[in-house]
């Protein structure tokens, strides 16, 4: 399957589809990156599994830019942020357990990012697997955060 990034589309097609069934948008990003599926949503945009074609189907996440407060000032604002975001994820990402920045770059009046994608659960995820963590477990969670807050924190971020 293969996904329409258009925010007012966002239609599952087959694979090995160019352009969208449904509103005929491109779908392959920057000529390499291609969405998979719909991972989630925050204030600033959606975020996609995707594959780098030109990388042998390595597998990463396209961020997509998409400000919800209305208005230029709000868009401008929106917009310098996600660029400050593109600056501090690429300066993150020399850490090793963090995900490193691959792209950035703005396709058909949207702004997009790529990052390497790390397969696997979120907290809430895990909790809601196994139940209440016992009391060991937040002390080992915290103990491997520690050291990439601590990173985080050195380079000012």
């Amino acid at each position: 399957m293969s996904q329409c990034l258009n925010p007012d589309c966002l239609y599952q097609n087959p694979q090995g589809t160019n352009f969208c069934q449904r509103c005929g948008s491109k779908i392959i990003l920057d000529d390499r990156y291609l969405p998979l599926k719909f991972i989630g949503e925050g204030g600033f945009g959606r975020t996609f599994q995707a594959v780098d074609i030109k990388r042998l189907d390595t597998p990463c996440v396209i961020k997509q830019f998409l400000p919800q407060q209305p208005g230029s000032t709000a868009i401008a604002k929106a917009t310098e942020l996600f660029q400050q975001e593109a600056k501090r994820l690429q300066e993150l990402g020399k850490h090793p357990q963090v995900p490193d920045l691959l792209a950035f770059f703005p396709q058909d009046g949207r702004l997009y990012l790529i990052q390497e994608f790390i397969d696997g659960q979120n907290l809430l995820q895990e909790l809601d697997r196994q139940g209440k963590f016992n009391e060991s477990q937040p002390r080992t969670i915290l103990t491997e955060l520690l050291p990439i807050l601590q990173f985080i924190h050195d380079i000012k971020v």
